[in-house]
């Protein structure tokens, strides 16, 4: 056998062995990466009844699958700007509602991913994509939405979900909370001795994106984060090709960001710059 036969039959196996690490990413994602959570029924009754600017939403997504959630909608306005919120892989996002320092100036619109909450189905990374473009849709397409006005916040995972979205609709800006700047690179990173890049490359890949997206963003750095660690957040930033700016929240870990009064300082001037 000569060399070209040689040669063709090894990357035949590399590429057959390549084929199959990345088919091991679907299964794995489902098993490992999302940690879907129910929502306690009686809780969200009596928060919904409570809070009297709250409106149900329920979306009818890909294969009939239902998604719901709330939009918290400010009091006395015709006519809103809006935040719509994509949290991490392990929250029920309805505790958002309750937030009392997030601006008022502003509607919130808080979707659970599929399987989460009330929302029916099973979280995947193309299905988040494609019922972030459809919560879109609707929002841009309500009457007491301005539609120019209409801002993604992304939380850990769920900023690979706002800049997919502002890859593909005009959103008016990002706020980009202990953001990833890869899958593969956070996953290489915990997991050296692994094929991390092989299976995960190319999944929730920020980075890929960051040069194509104009779009003006705020990072929010946990200087303590050790989920996200604040590196990737900052490579992230650096790749970013509109404007931006870099808010670092010291001693902050990941889990605890939005106890911080300081974090909700710089969302809250952010939104009010997004005129």
């Amino acid at each position: 056998m000569n060399w070209k036969w040689k040669w063709l039959i090894l990357v035949a196996l590399l590429s057959a062995a390549l084929a199959g690490c990345a088919a091991l990413f679907e299964p794995l994602e489902q098993r490992l990466l999302f940690r879907p959570r129910p929502v306690d029924r009686e809780r969200l009754a009596a928060m919904e009844k409570r809070l009297d600017n709250i409106e149900p939403v329920e979306l009818a997504a890909e294969e009939g699958v239902r998604i719901r959630g709330w939009l918290q909608k400010p009091k006395g306005v015709a006519k809103f700007p809006l935040v719509i919120v994509f949290g991490g892989v392990a929250r029920e996002t309805s505790w958002l509602l309750n937030w009392p320092q997030k601006t008022d100036q502003w509607g919130w619109l808080i979707v659970n991913y599929r399987g989460y909450g009330t929302s029916e189905g099973a979280p995947s990374e193309r299905a988040l994509y494609a019922d972030a473009k459809l919560i879109f849709d609707y929002d841009a397409a309500r009457a007491d939405v301005d539609a120019t006005r209409i801002v993604v916040l992304g939380r850990s995972l769920g900023s690979a979900v706002a800049a997919q979205l502002a890859a593909e609709r005009p959103v008016r800006s990002l706020i980009l909370t202990t953001p990833l700047d890869s899958l593969a690179s956070i996953g290489n990173r915990r997991f050296p001795f692994l094929p991390v890049v092989v299976i995960a490359g190319g999944h929730y890949d920020i980075a890929a994106l960051a040069p194509r997206i104009f779009r003006p963003a705020l990072f929010v750095i946990a200087e303590e984060d050790d989920v996200t660690p604040p590196e990737h957040g900052e490579r992230l930033a650096g790749l970013w090709a509109g404007e931006k700016k870099i808010v670092r929240i010291p001693g902050a870990g990941h889990r605890m960001v939005e106890w911080r009064a300081e974090y909700w300082a710089a969302v809250n001037a952010w939104l009010s710059a997004q005129r």
